[in-house]
């Protein structure tokens, strides 16, 4: 029996998620180790993949602006848009950071 095919979203990351994804990786190189700090890149690669299969997972969040929604993973917010079937991932944010001054 065929199996069904599956729409997914396509996940792209703006500059910025990039270098947040480079610093959350260095910070908890340093202060956790390697092993920690690639078990947290892995979760957060898993809420890209939810992402790319439930764009809408995350709640929305218009005082962010418009379309913004976000997703949570353990102490980094991933803040998004949904363009079509296009998941743009704007930043990923420890919890402790002013959302607001982050967001272009």
């Amino acid at each position: 029996m065929p199996s069904a095919a599956r729409d997914v979203a396509e996940v792209k990351l703006s500059a910025a998620s990039r270098r947040d994804l480079a610093n959350i990786d260095e910070y908890g190189a340093q202060q956790f180790g390697d092993d920690v700090a690639d078990a947290y890149s892995r979760g957060l690669k898993d809420a890209f993949l939810l992402l790319a299969d439930v764009p809408f997972a995350g709640e929305a969040r218009p005082d962010y602006g418009r379309g913004v929604r976000c997703i949570v993973h353990r102490r980094h917010r991933i803040l998004y848009r949904v363009d079509g079937d296009t998941v743009f991932v704007l930043r990923i944010l420890h919890h402790s950071q002013d959302v607001r001054s982050r967001l272009p």
